[in-house]
């Protein structure tokens, strides 16, 4: 290979790693400086209104408006069927 095709090349490669230096700063930059506000369309509130005694066990998803959720309180387990959609409790299953 000539000599002036290799300088070309390394030039080149040069170029391509100053320009891709910079796209990541820009990158790392806009990442930082993003404001991080949240609409409150993007943040929903689900309650379901536990006492500080109840722990919940396990969520199981039952489609996408209701999830299944396992209760213990103490001795006793029982299961909350929750319906996302309306914010509401559908049902209680208990022993």
């Amino acid at each position: 290979m000539s000599n002036k095709f290799l300088k070309f090349v390394v030039i080149f490669l040069a170029v391509l790693i100053v320009i891709c230096f910079a796209l990541l700063l820009y990158g790392f930059y806009s990442k930082i400086s993003n404001n991080q506000k949240i609409s409150n369309n993007d943040l929903l509130n689900f309650s379901l209104n536990l006492k500080s005694s109840e722990n919940i066990k396990d969520i199981k998803i039952i489609d996408q408006n209701n999830v299944l959720i396992v209760i213990s309180d103490n001795d006793q387990i029982y299961l909350i069927m929750y319906n996302l959609k309306n914010n509401k409790i559908v049902s209680k299953i208990g022993r």
